[in-house]
């Protein structure tokens, strides 16, 4: 019993001495393995691994810990200053009732990040030209699409579809489907 005991202890000590942090044992460089750098503020450290006692931030960790600039695209610049510029708060109409109608389809594209950048800047562009026409930026399943208008009158959609190809957007069409009105 004596024997077992004092295996017990030696496996003991030999474990807390060798014993290391989370972090130590995710850094540690072992062969033929990628290696991890991870940068974190004391206190995340102390949070962890149960150091305790109080925390001083370090300046230099706070510096690394802030989000790094992307740079984007032309269209993404583009996009953001329309953005700026635009009121882009979702509307709810109240007083409103549902028919169907017809709306202004003028951007219809793919399921990419891509194509939601050039979906939002259509939207915005078409925001920025007829400021009191809804524009509806939304991902309809396979893909993103800008649609504008609530249109009971196919004569009404037909006007609109020609300015917004004079913008052009020569791929623009009617789509017929659900709109919403205003009670009057």
């Amino acid at each position: 019993m004596k024997k077992i005991f004092s295996i017990l202890c030696l496996a003991l000590v030999a474990i807390t001495t060798n014993a290391q942090t989370f972090l130590e044992n995710l850094q540690k460089e072992q062969a033929g393995q990628g290696s991890v750098t991870v940068i974190e503020d004391p206190a995340i450290d102390s949070l962890v691994n149960g150091n305790g006692g109080p925390v001083i931030p370090d300046p230099a960790v706070q510096r690394h810990a802030h989000k790094q600039e992307v740079k984007k695209t032309p269209e993404e610049e583009e996009a953001d200053n329309l953005a700026k510029k635009l009121d882009t708060r979702k509307k709810i109409m109240s007083n409103s009732y549902k028919t169907q109608g017809y709306r202004v389809q003028v951007y219809s594209g793919g399921s990419t990040r891509t194509d939601r950048q050039k979906a939002e800047t259509a939207g915005a562009v078409m925001k920025t030209n007829f400021p009191n026409e809804p524009i509806y930026v939304h991902f309809y399943s396979p893909s993103w699409k800008c649609r504008m208008g609530n249109y009971k009158d196919l004569h009404d959609a037909r006007e609109m579809l020609a300015k917004v190809k004079k913008l052009g957007y020569k791929d623009a069409c009617i789509i017929k489907g659900t709109i919403t009105l205003r009670r009057q």
